[in-house]
């Protein structure tokens, strides 16, 4: 059989079974783990993409209300 080697804990561990894909982790706990990394890995990419999400803008105090100008442009007669 091949050896392979552990995609968490890099331990060289040898196939069981010729059948099937080929097993990532040398273990029950490894793949655990692996498990638990990923679930962590999403919270924190989730955490970055609401700290990253753009605010409001900022009307001083007293400015009044802004009002969005919209330009039309014609298309000039040749």
């Amino acid at each position: 059989m091949t050896t392979l080697y552990c995609a968490c804990c890099g331990q060289p561990f040898r196939r069981s079974s010729p059948r099937g894909p080929a097993p990532l982790y040398c273990s029950r706990d490894c793949r655990r783990q692996i498990e638990v990394r990923r679930r962590v890995w999403a919270s924190l990419r989730a955490a970055e993409r609401t700290a990253a999400a753009p605010l409001p803008p900022v009307v001083p105090a007293g400015a009044g209300a802004f009002h969005r100008v919209e330009t039309v442009w014609e298309r000039a007669s040749a």
